[in-house]
C-alpha cells in the first residue's frame, strides 16, 4: 500500500464540450505512455502542433511504457516505465470519436529504439512540429523530416552536424 505520495502515470489528452463554458464536459480522453513519460509540451506550449484546417494535433514525447499498465510497485514505489519511443505522435481528432492515432515520427533509428534505457542519440529528440502545404516537417538538435500529411510517409530528411 502507496500513502501520501502522488505519481504522474503517463500524459493525459482530453477534449471537452465547452458549450457551456460554466459546465464543461469531458468528451474524450486518451492516457499516453507509463510513469516516466515526458512530453516538451508539458511545459513549453510552442511544442504542441494544432490545425483545425488540417485536422492535425502533434507532439513530441519521450514514450515509456512498462509490461503492466496499472504500474508494478517495487520497494514501496511505482517503476518507471521502460524507454521505447521518442518522437512526435501524430493524431487527427474527431468530434464524434474523439482522438486517433495517424502515427508516430521519429529521428532515432531503430536500433536506439530498442536501447531500453541505455542512452541513446538524445540530439535527435524531436521538439517541434510545423506543416508547410501538405508537408509535415520534425525538427530536433540533429535533424529535419519531412512527411507527407497524408499518409506520413517520409519525404526526405536533413541531418544536422
Amino acid at each position: 500500500e502507496i500513502k501520501g505520495q502522488a505519481y504522474y502515470l503517463g500524459m493525459k489528452m482530453a477534449l471537452f464540450d465547452v458549450t457551456d463554458v460554466a459546465h464543461p464536459i469531458q468528451k474524450f480522453s486518451e492516457i499516453i505512455g507509463d510513469r516516466g513519460t515526458d512530453s516538451e509540451l508539458l511545459s513549453n506550449h510552442k511544442a504542441l502542433l494544432f490545425s483545425k484546417e488540417k485536422n492535425l494535433l502533434a507532439f513530441p514525447v519521450t514514450l515509456m511504457e512498462s509490461d503492466q499498465s496499472s504500474g508494478k510497485v517495487k520497494e514501496n514505489q511505482l517503476e518507471y516505465g521502460q524507454f521505447t519511443f521518442q518522437g512526435a505522435l501524430v493524431y487527427n481528432i474527431d468530434i464524434t470519436e474523439g482522438f486517433k492515432l495517424k502515427g508516430k515520427i521519429t529521428h532515432l533509428s531503430e536500433d536506439y529504439l530498442k536501447a531500453g534505457n541505455d542512452w541513446y542519440d538524445s540530439d535527435k529528440n524531436i521538439q517541434r512540429i510545423l506543416y508547410i502545404d501538405d508537408d509535415l516537417f520534425t525538427l530536433s538538435n540533429g535533424m529535419i523530416k519531412a512527411n507527407a500529411i497524408a499518409d506520413l510517409k517520409e519525404k526526405g530528411s536533413l541531418s544536422i552536424p
